[in-house]
């Protein structure tokens, strides 16, 4: 398991891997972790939305002195991970446990099953797991993917599927508009993969006006907009809070013409069937590409 921070740093088909632990997460990974022997950290911040159980014998590993000991009461082991993980793991290789991954294979069939039931590919406008399931199916598993805040990032961290590919996201500011300039920062850094933004409206539109940036110094990435027309996050908070829903609603530009004034590529999808085409068009145009997914605004 990976707290949500770290999606993708463990590939999703490796068959030890089950899950994130925590709320985007399989509920079979908190009852995995709620009944463990032992649990070792790497270098996890202990964030109230992974909820590492408190009941559990821990081994908290961490290069940072000042985070020891800020989770539940255990073995404290400071060290970089580069180094102390091959001396645990020393004493562990060796010991198969063929019934562990027999329970682990179950759990993850069990957890497909459920995000598959979740992707429904006949509603208009696009759910957000199916829109999830399409680009894990298409994006390719060398991209770079940011992803901003909102959302979009619930749902990523849910529905998502990571390969080889590596994620970056906002995790302790969460700050809305994170993404393309991201997404421009890890082309620049990794000209020959695919750059990918996965956002939504209202993060795009804070950070929008750099995209004439991309295009001016030629930095082809995809840039997918989960438009719902509201501030989902906040407008889910407000319901949690019980307070009435206020200043959510958003009035968007034509993001496709705005790319295409940019100098810019945009295409609009409108229908489920058309998101799988439009994402593979977007990754071979080799272009700044912005594509306008018309998303259904309700969490269930």
């Amino acid at each position: 398991m990976t707290t949500f921070r770290a999606k993708g740093i463990v590939p999703e088909t490796e068959p030890w891997f089950l899950s994130i632990l925590g709320d985007v997460g399989a509920p079979s990974a908190r009852k995995l972790a709620d009944g463990a022997d032992l649990l070792i950290t790497l270098g996890i911040g202990f964030s109230k939305l992974t909820g590492v159980p408190e009941d559990v014998p821990l081994i908290q590993v961490d290069v940072d002195p000042e985070k020891l000991g800020k989770g539940p009461e255990g073995v404290m082991l400071y060290g970089n991970c580069r180094y102390v993980l091959p001396k645990l793991l020393e004493r562990i290789r060796g010991r198969d446990d063929p019934a562990a991954l027999r329970q682990i294979g179950a759990l993850k069939e069990e957890w497909d099953r459920q995000r598959d039931g979740e992707a429904d590919a006949a509603a208009v406008p696009l759910r957000p797991p199916y829109i999830m399931k399409v680009l894990s199916e298409t994006l390719p598993d060398d991209a770079v993917i940011s992803v901003d805040v909102g959302e979009n990032c619930w749902w990523f961290g849910r529905n998502f599927r990571m390969k080889r590919q590596r994620m970056v996201m906002s995790g302790y500011l969460a700050t809305m508009g994170f993404g393309f300039p991201a997404a421009i920062a890890a082309k620049l850094a990794y000209p020959e993969r695919t750059a990918v933004c996965i956002t939504g409206d209202g993060g795009f539109s804070m950070a929008m006006a750099d995209l004439v940036t991309a295009v001016k110094y030629d930095l082809p990435m995809v840039v997918v907009v989960l438009n719902n027309r509201q501030l989902a996050m906040i407008q889910v908070e407000q319901m949690m809070e019980e307070y009435p829903n206020f200043g959510t609603d958003l009035l968007n530009p034509d993001f496709v013409e705005y790319a295409e004034a940019c100098g810019a590529a945009g295409i609009r999808v409108d229908t489920p069937e058309a998101l799988g085409p439009a994402i593979g068009e977007a990754v071979r145009m080799n272009v700044p590409v912005v594509v306008d997914v018309e998303t259904d605004p309700r969490r269930f």
